[in-house]
């Protein structure tokens, strides 16, 4: 340790670039993971939230609804089909507008919104996007889903939403393994090219600790330690920044995030992060430690 911090001292600024830099690369994986998380989960919510809606006649009986509800359950790519009555479509209503007594009529001279006005519906939640138009297909050739005046079924699913989600989600995950990789590459760059600096400077030294019998581990010890001492500092630098980040977009994304994701963060989840980027650094900085200061001992 003694021999670890005599080094740090006499180079600072190397000390410092390689900490800035693998701060960067650290940061830049918290922030990517965050985002992978909230992305996912937005996905999530929308694929286990009912995706067709099939409003249905207002004659049509439960017998031919459940006949329906039986075809459409059949099919293995379907999860689940749900029957909406009038009156558990007009609780749905009442909720989403927080019983708003002028979106509910109350107040109006538009008359009251009841029941008998809102129509019945099918809810059905498919394995992945592109199921919709298997299930669709089905619902179309049913006789008792609402036509519009246009003569068209009266189907709503947001395959269009889900699809652009998915898309979002994929290249948010592509692009942040690329810039990952490209700032994981820097950062062993950069620690080797320091900790090989500081080892040729220590050339004669070296040799006279090989001439008198010191192991390889003996040598490699004090630079693998200044690698992890590179490696913590950095991972707690960057999840400070992290934490601090999150905290300041909160109020931004909480209200259109509710119900999706808890926010504010928990801390637990953060200190699982912070464990995970103490993890990730100490390989990174073990690597390129020890790549270095081995291609020296073998020369």
């Amino acid at each position: 340790m003694k021999t670890t911090l005599k080094n740090i001292r006499r180079s600072p600024y190397q000390a410092l670039a390689a900490i800035v830099v693998t701060s960067l690369t650290l940061f830049v994986i918290a922030i990517f993971a965050v985002v992978s998380f909230a992305s996912e989960s937005i996905l999530n919510d929308f694929e286990t939230k009912p995706q067709i809606i099939a409003y249905l006649k207002d004659d049509h009986t439960r017998e031919q609804a459940n006949q329906l509800i039986n075809i459409l359950s059949g099919e293995p790519v379907i999860k689940s089909v749900q029957y909406i009555s009038k009156d558990q479509a007009l609780e749905i209503y009442k909720q989403s507008v927080n019983n708003d007594p002028l979106l509910l009529g109350t107040v109006t001279d538009l008359g009251l919104v009841t029941a008998d006005i809102l129509p019945a519906s099918i809810e059905i939640s498919v394995e992945s996007p592109k199921d919709f138009d298997l299930a669709a297909s089905l619902l179309n050739k049913s006789s008792i889903i609402s036509v519009t005046p246009q003569g068209q079924k009266e189907i709503d699913f947001p395959r269009d939403v889900v699809e652009e989600l998915t898309k979002w989600t994929r290249a948010i995950r592509t692009a942040g393994i690329l810039l990952i990789t490209v700032l994981s590459l820097t950062s062993v760059l950069t620690i080797m090219i320091i900790i090989s600096l500081k080892v040729s400077s220590r050339r004669p030294e070296i040799g006279t600790l090989k001439l008198i019998g010191a192991q390889n581990k003996f040598i490699l010890r004090p630079y693998l330690l200044e690698g992890l001492i590179y490696g913590g500092v950095s991972a707690f630098i960057s999840w400070i920044m992290t934490y601090i980040a999150v905290l300041y977009s909160t109020p931004f994304l909480a209200p259109r995030l509710s119900g999706i994701i808890a926010l504010p963060i928990p801390f637990l989840s953060m200190a699982i992060l912070f464990v995970a980027l103490v993890f990730f650094s100490a390989i990174l900085v073990s690597i390129s430690s020890f790549w270095a200061v081995a291609r020296f001992l073998k020369r």
